[in-house]
């Protein structure tokens, strides 16, 4: 004889799930994976025959790949398309590396979270700018001082932003080309327009401001005078954000270890890449090819489409 279904054994089940699943949410239902690995794509110069931990990586008009890494010899270090080393630079600059970008004139930019910096380089290492004051913190209405420097994101006109969330502070800072500060919004919450470890940011064609609100578990969408719009809860804990085209990419590098690749006019997820190592920053090539830096993997992963 069966026995009788317990109503509320049933429903505490159910609530346990609901709130296991509010952790770290996927909405991955049509999600698929047309991606395969590309195996030993980069050819290391001599003498390096690994990687650091890599936390930055990002791609310049001519295919270039830069890799951002905790070597104290090699932190950026810069490959063609074809996986080629080109060159390196940094030996001895950075306390603690943490992401890098390309931005719409081709400077590179490089963030250190251990001293507190953002720094300007042309294509070649050359230093252009410096934003910050090395090893001196401020809060977060600090015009000159960080504490969290994590990620920038640098938009069409030249404005610059950065995520200074990965520490006590938490909030975006908005700076003109030349570095003037002009703004600053955020402050500590869950509720819209606030923060908890803001990490990653990146901007559209429209000049929207993405942030991966990583505690938050989630990624919240500005305008660019830091008006909030909209925020997107279906990325588990996102960690890094890439915008190409119509595509965001995001790494969730916490409990699902995966790459996202979401419509970006609804956040809709459209493909999925897992068993990756902790992964922290991702960036697309004009070609499609996705690059995915491991942290705690000391890898750069490329990914190219399945034919």
């Amino acid at each position: 004889m069966r026995r009788p279904k317990n109503p509320f054994l049933i429903a505490t089940l159910i609530g346990a799930l609901a709130a296991l699943l509010a952790i770290h949410p996927l909405d991955v239902h049509a999600a698929e994976n047309h991606y395969q690995l590309v195996a030993d794509w980069p050819q290391f110069p001599p003498g390096t025959a690994k990687w650091a931990a890599v936390t930055g990586v990002d791609i310049d008009t001519s295919g270039n790949v830069y890799v951002f890494q905790r070597s104290e010899t090699m932190p950026i270090m810069v490959f063609n398309s074809k996986g080629k080393f080109l060159r390196a630079w940094g030996a001895g600059m950075f306390k603690t590396p943490h992401f890098l970008r390309v931005d719409p004139s081709g400077s590179i930019w490089a963030t250190d979270r251990g001293d507190m910096q953002a720094f300007k380089f042309d294509m070649i290492g050359k230093l252009l700018m410096t934003l910050g004051r090395k090893g001196i913190t401020g809060d977060n209405s600090s015009q000159d001082a960080f504490n969290g420097m994590a990620d920038i994101a640098v938009a069409k006109n030249g404005d610059i932003f950065i995520a200074d969330g990965e520490g006590p502070n938490t909030r975006i800072a908005k700076y003109s080309a030349s570095g003037r500060f002009l703004k600053w919004w955020g402050g500590k919450g869950a509720e819209p327009g606030h923060f908890d470890t803001p990490h990653s940011i990146a901007i559209d064609a429209a000049d929207h401001i993405y942030v991966a609100d990583r505690s938050n578990n989630r990624i919240q969408i500005f305008d660019s005078s830091g008006e909030f719009i909209d925020q997107w809860t279906n990325f588990g804990t996102p960690w890094g954000l890439f915008i190409k085209g119509d595509r965001i990419y995001v790494v969730d590098g916490t409990a699902n270890n995966c790459l996202l690749i979401a419509d970006l006019k609804d956040g809709k997820i459209l493909e999925k890449i897992e068993g990756l190592n902790n992964p922290t920053a991702v960036a697309v090539d004009s070609a499609g090819a996705i690059y995915v830096g491991e942290v705690n993997g000391a890898n750069v992963k490329k990914f190219v489409q399945s034919r």
